[in-house]
């Protein structure tokens, strides 16, 4: 006879490994930030609380710790007196969409969810945590009883990246995506489709709308107001007020998606080259308008999320159970194997012991710009009726194709329980994971007849990572007006022969190892080739700058045009995250951007002089001879100089390159005489930008 321990005999077990991870003994339980690590393949598995065990610890609200095994950080959102005692709390929506807020750098995070009014509840509410205190507190409804709004679910909508008090939303059955501040409540219009007839048709609304993380770039599904049907999918590119779109191709449309970058976008459905496909991938380059197809069969996704450049998805069709593939935009998206670790492509990341048992829905809301994918992880969350490994818990697993796993918690779910109504399909813990990468946001029913939204605390140091910081909010676009008739065109005296300015000095002189679609003319740059608005010209210096003390010095000719020129550790690629420390120019305004990222900016006019400076590995940027921002980032000895640029014919001068002799004190707000601005240039207006 086996014996089996009685449920109080496992709840004594469970009190004692609470008390020696208490004592810290060392026993192998959840160290102070909790979790453990297992394999993807780990046949382990843990029973599921019961609702009277996880009344044992769980309060009514604010902060707590899961019990051994897991040990991890956690936090209720919810209770019954959010909705006089009944089951108002809507599941947070999906793994895509940001309940949590950027808080990186502040005590206090944000999260919003919906409180349904039919059920006692006051609508789409906002909810904070302070991070140092565990203070937890119902701010209150984000709009007035009166409000459309306040009788939305809230499903769909999302946190931007960059902005810490704003929410992406629209109005059911709206035509246009709004920004809505959640602390001073003020709405601003990022487009409406209502403006375009044309293009779109009338009567029109968007569904499942999405945005770079930049703020930029975003994307929607495209319905018809009296038949619901789904039309197609749109994109919009805010800093250039330019509409996108793709009609669905009638078979079996799902949803699309922009990845983080901005520049792809991913159309899933079904294109009726294989009968067996249930949803297929499209995926286009919104800067080329290239489109490449990957097939059910090769890997398409069904779930998935969208990082920089990447797509990581739920690949069903996968010799493995429950497996999740990694997708490279930027490399071949035929498909067809089911791991192709030699290639970097398809990369299985995680799959599931048992055919039972799913991933459910993967969250990748903290995905970097300019740090490798196999160096980050993702999240995912479902639950199951069987006691399977992993089934019903919180996880989270690196991208690297070594099927580490860390188990964050239980899901405390219980699909047997009243709470979430009768469907399983709203019981589920379609979870998502916020931009920092710290924390993860679920609903759960606890066993008892209504749900209540948590937070977990992600161990992510268990995974070698550490959490995303927080990126310098750019400014939000304003979308782009119409173009006006231009007038007829002045006759242009011919110009005054501009002087030549006084060369560098030889040791500073621009020197090449790589030239694509570029010509070198001097200490000059100049786009000659390929594709006008595409960033397909680069040019790649001989010479490396010293971390100890360097500098790349340039004038910039003009004001319109859209380039990028910095350093990078000789990359001859022709991505804006390739370039470690970057100038990004286009119609007067001189961006920061390191590794791809928004960094600060100020305003420049054609003839102004800018730069990097590089002193003790710290990079300053110039114009004119003042430093205007200075990086937080460590910069690397041996960078080269590194150019990007997207227009025709656009063009730098005065190149410099070489050591900085004179360098102001650090504190200064000016550098030495070696950035003089030259004689000023006549300033050209402003055009419409294309990147």
């Amino acid at each position: 006879m086996i014996w089996k321990p009685s449920h109080r005999v496992f709840t004594y077990i469970r009190f004692v490994l609470i008390t020696l991870a208490t004592l810290g003994t060392g026993v192998g339980v959840a160290s102070a930030q909790g979790g453990f690590l297992e394999s993807a393949t780990s046949a382990g598995s843990r029973l599921p609380l019961s609702a009277g065990e996880v009344q044992k610890f769980m309060p009514e609200r604010g902060r707590f710790t899961f019990p051994a095994p897991y040990g991890t950080t956690a936090i209720r959102l919810t209770n019954g007196n959010d909705c006089g005692g009944a089951d108002c709390v809507q599941p947070v929506g999906y793994s895509y969409w940001n309940n949590i807020n950027n808080h990186a750098g502040s005590d206090t995070l944000l999260a919003f969810l919906g409180l349904e009014r039919r059920k006692g509840g006051s609508g789409p509410t906002l909810f904070s945590y302070n991070k140092q205190t565990g203070e937890t507190r119902n701010l209150g409804p984000l709009f007035s009883p009166d409000s459309p709004y306040s009788w939305a679910s809230g499903e769909g909508w999302y946190f931007s990246d960059r902005q810490p008090t704003t929410i992406y939303l629209t109005a059911p059955g709206g035509s246009s995506l709004q920004r809505y501040d959640v602390l001073n409540h003020s709405f601003s219009t990022v487009f409406d489709v209502a403006s375009r007839p044309d293009l779109f048709g009338g009567n029109r609304y968007i569904w499942q709308f999405h945005s770079s993380g930049d703020d930029r770039v975003h994307s929607a599904t495209l319905k018809d107001k009296s038949s619901y049907a789904d039309l197609g999918c749109l994109a919009y590119r805010e800093d250039t007020g330019q509409f996108f779109y793709y009609p669905q191709k009638g078979l079996n449309y799902d949803e699309c998606q922009v990845d983080k970058s901005g520049r792809w976008l991913v159309i899933k459905e079904k294109l009726g080259v294989d009968s067996k496909s249930e949803v297929d991938d499209r995926i286009i380059d919104l800067q080329t308008g290239a489109e490449h197809d990957l097939l059910d069969r090769n890997g398409a996704g069904g779930h998935s999320d969208n990082g920089y450049g990447f797509m990581l998805a739920a690949d069903n069709m996968n010799p493995q159970p429950g497996a999740v593939r990694l997708w490279n935009f930027n490399l071949d998206l035929t498909g067809g194997e089911p791991v192709a670790s030699t290639s970097g492509q398809g990369t299985l990341v995680y799959q599931t012991s048992s055919w039972d048992a799913d991933v459910g829905h993967v969250s990748w809301g903290n995905a970097r710009s300019g740090v490798p994918a196999d160096q980050q992880y993702a999240c995912s969350a479902n639950a199951s009726r069987k006691n399977l490994p992993r089934a019903n818990e919180i996880l989270c697993f690196k991208l690297d194709g070594s099927l580490t796993t860390v188990i964050v918690a239980p899901n405390i779910t219980d699909l047997n329980a009243a709470g979430g109504g009768t469907d399983d399909y709203w019981k589920y813990p379609k979870g998502n994971l916020d931009v920092t990468g710290e924390y993860y946001i679920w609903t759960a029913n606890s066993g008892t007849s209504r749900l209540d939204a948590y937070i977990v605390r992600i161990p992510y140091e268990k995974l070698g990572a550490s959490p995303s910081p927080a990126p310098t909010p750019s400014p939000t676009p304003t979308p782009a007006p119409a173009p006006a008739p231009a007038p007829a065109p002045a006759p242009t005296p011919p110009p005054a022969p501009t002087p030549t300015p006084t060369p560098p000095p030889a040791s500073g002189s621009a020197q090449w190892m790589s030239l694509i679609n570029m010509t070198a003319s001097g200490n000059s740059l100049q786009k000659t080739a390929g594709c006008g608005g595409c960033p397909d010209a680069s040019a790649v210096s001989q010479q490396r700058v010293a971390a100890s003390a360097g500098r790349l010095q340039f004038t910039a000719t003009e004001a319109n045009s859209l380039r990028f020129i910095g350093l990078s550790l000789g990359s001859t690629g022709t991505q804006a995250g390739d370039l470690s420390f970057a100038l990004r120019l286009q119609n007067g305004t001189v961006e920061v951007r390191e590794s791809g990222s928004y960094k600060s900016e100020t305003s420049f006019q054609g003839g102004d002089t800018l730069g990097i400076l590089i002193e003790n590995g710290t990079a300053k940027y110039v114009k004119n001879g003042s430093v205007f921002y200075t990086s937080a980032n460590q910069a690397p000895d041996g960078q080269r100089v590194h150019a990007i640029f997207f227009d025709m014919d656009a063009r730098v001068g005065d190149i410099a390159i070489g050591a900085a002799s004179n360098l102001a004190p650090s504190a200064a707000s000016t550098v030495s005489s070696q950035f003089a601005r030259p004689p000023s240039l006549p300033s050209i207006g402003k055009a419409k930008p294309r990147g």
